[in-house]
């Protein structure tokens, strides 16, 4: 629609054109017509006069219209003619799926062959070390210190269950702490 159309419309509205030509034309074009009814909204809202009943939204056509243009199926690009697409054999895929577990039980067997290494490294490892002037694998002393008892082998053994009992005493106070928290905490 076109700018002087518009501008006759409104004229028209306003009582200011008097063109049968014109009116003839508004009846005949529904794009003319849409716009004539907008105007008279536009009118109406303006002055307040404007009911609810008289606004109606219809947008049936424009939905209509939009779904009709619409494409529910696109083509796809990259998708294989039916004719060329070739069917795997029934052999290569029982091959595919051996090949698969046999990659999964190699790396499984991998695992296990490190873990044994690994085992059998730190007993032969222990083998020599208590062959050797009895020192641990897990050597906590710098190289070179050797350690002696001081009170010989009945001052150890002494020591050993002094330190059991200093332990000992302490867990049972801390026990004892805790049933005496405990009790007071209850009230």
């Amino acid at each position: 629609m076109q700018t002087e159309q518009k501008q006759q419309l409104s004229s028209l509205m306003d009582g200011e054109l008097k063109d049968h030509h014109f009116i003839d034309a508004v009846s005949k074009d529904e794009d003319l017509q849409a716009c004539w009814h907008r105007y008279h909204v536009v009118r109406s809202a303006m002055r307040g006069e404007l009911h609810s009943s008289t606004l109606t939204l219809d947008i049936s056509k424009q939905v209509a219209q939009a779904i009709a243009d619409e494409n529910l199926y696109f083509e796809m690009t990259d998708q294989p003619i039916p004719n060329e697409v070739n069917i795997p054999k029934a052999e290569n895929l029982f091959w595919h799926r051996i090949k698969d577990a046999v990659a999964k039980v190699s790396q499984v067997g991998l695992a296990a062959c490190v873990t044994l290494a690994i085992i059998a490294g730190v007993q032969y490892q222990q083998g020599q070390s208590d062959n050797l002037n009895g020192a641990p694998t897990l050597n906590t002393l710098p190289v070179g210190v050797n350690v002696a008892p001081v009170g010989g082998i009945q001052q150890q053994h002494n020591d050993q269950q002094l330190f059991e009992k200093r332990q000992y005493d302490k867990i049972r106070l801390l026990v004892q702490d805790y049933e005496l928290q405990k009790r007071l905490n209850a009230h």
